[in-house]
């Protein structure tokens, strides 16, 4: 190891890119009910995109898209703060719509701080997640 590679911060993720998923519209199962505890996260790969899903205080569910839009951190790793999701790195807290609400050091929240959500079902202890390459509404009589 060389003194520069030290200084080389490593490449963060990319959050793919679902419009190129393979990936059929629908809903897709992510997780059982049962693992997902209230305010509790979860990191979900196997899907469109990389999405984290959370229950917030609320007990309802949550997800968006899973790498923070500040620095790239997963919020997988994050904390669930009543009903968002807080990033590892630098706290900021991002709600169910995408949008972040709160940033603890700063005295307002940029208006271009959002993030892509999606939207989460439970059904008989399953928890699915809707994905339409076309962005058209879930469909929850086909679920």
């Amino acid at each position: 190891m060389t003194d520069n590679s030290i200084l080389e911060a490593p490449e963060l993720p990319e959050q793919k890119d679902p419009s190129s998923s393979d990936f059929p519209d629908g809903w897709h199962y992510v997780a059982n009910s049962k693992d997902l505890e209230k305010s509790k996260a979860i990191e979900v790969i196997n899907f469109a995109t990389q999405i984290v899903v959370w229950r917030g205080s609320d007990e309802k569910l949550y997800a968006l898209d899973m790498y923070c839009k500040h620095m790239g951190a997963s919020l997988g790793c994050g904390e669930v703060d009543q009903n968002g999701i807080r990033c590892p790195f630098h706290a900021w807290r991002w709600n169910g719509s995408g949008d972040c609400d709160d940033i603890p050091y700063a005295k307002r929240v940029p208006d271009k701080a959002k993030t892509r959500s999606w939207t989460p079902y439970e059904k008989d202890g399953k928890i699915y997640v809707w994905f339409d390459r076309n962005g058209n509404e879930p469909d929850f009589d086909s679920i």
